[in-house]
């Protein structure tokens, strides 16, 4: 079921300390209304891909991301042989924006897998030892495919709202070794869809992108607002408001007093974007398998 993240504003300020565009003045208001520290209303559907093992589809105002996780049996990288991994692919759809046509598409695709790749070499953020069967032999290898439907600006927040999502949805079927007298090993899967496990997504990071316009920084930025924007930095928030890495991007500079109010700024907004998704996310459960399914896979 679609559930609507933020109802309120994620800022707490009621003054603060931008206007848009090109102007940049004391009132916090932007073109749109919001505030500096204000995201979009976010829509989070999950389980709406059925031949995966975890879907998700988020909107975050303009911007559309569908992300399906599937789980498939592989053998452990020989520097973790007692561990599971995770494969990104992202597919930037040219229908979502003229840019991607070409090798634009393909360009940002792997910048963004990258960047995922980075933010989940973080040990904390997954217990990947949970998804290994048989230490040097098998462990279950997730597929995390991303498509890109419609670019509003903000992608990377978007992206990694989805894929927090798609893996709290993911559900890996419980597998059982049986080893005969002669040492062979057999895997047996349960065929009960309801004997399965879970990850814990509690220390999965999400992106908190923070736009520096004239001497302020906006978050959630529109494809307006990152016109406007020479230097912008990803931040790789946990829920507990830790940082886990940072980005820069863009061909301006940034001062460290900047850097600094701007890493403050992610562990704030960070703190209520999790919380909010954690919160939509576990009601949406709760509704169990009786829940309507109102997105347009359905």
């Amino acid at each position: 079921m679609k559930r609507k993240v933020f109802e309120k504003r994620l800022s707490r300020r009621e003054h603060s300390i931008c206007s848009f565009p090109g102007a940049i003045g004391e009132e916090d208001l932007r073109v749109d209304g919001r505030g500096c520290e204000d995201y979009r209303c976010v829509e989070v559907e999950t389980d709406v891909v059925s031949n995966t093992s975890g879907s998700a589809r988020v909107k975050l105002g303009h911007t559309d991301i569908l992300v399906g996780v599937k789980a498939e049996m592989g053998t452990p990288k020989l520097e973790k042989p007692n561990e599971g991994y995770l494969e990104f692919f992202v597919d930037c759809s040219a229908n979502a924006t003229p840019e991607f046509e070409g090798r634009g598409g393909d360009e940002l695709g792997t910048e963004i897998a990258n960047t995922l790749y980075r933010i989940f070499s973080n040990k904390s953020s997954v217990d990947l030892k949970s998804l290994c069967i048989s230490p040097r032999e098998h462990c279950w290898v997730l597929y995390v495919d991303v498509l890109l439907l419609e670019c509003g600006g903000n992608l990377f927040d978007a992206i990694s709202i989805a894929v927090k999502a798609a893996l709290f949805n993911t559900r890996i079927p419980r597998v059982r070794v049986l080893e005969d007298e002669e040492g062979s090993k057999d895997i047996e899967l349960s065929d009960d869809p309801y004997d399965c496990i879970r990850l814990s997504v509690e220390n999965v990071p999400c992106i908190v992108t923070l736009c520096k316009i004239g001497y302020r920084h906006v978050v959630d930025a529109t494809l307006q607002e990152e016109a406007c924007s020479l230097a912008s930095v990803l931040v790789s928030v946990t829920s507990q408001g830790v940082v886990t890495c940072m980005r820069k991007v863009g061909k301006g500079s940034l001062d460290p007093e900047s850097i600094f109010e701007m890493m403050e700024t992610s562990k704030r907004v960070g703190k209520v974007l999790h919380t909010s998704l954690h919160s939509i996310l576990h009601k949406e459960e709760s509704l169990g398998p009786k829940r309507q399914k109102v997105g347009f896979l359905g």
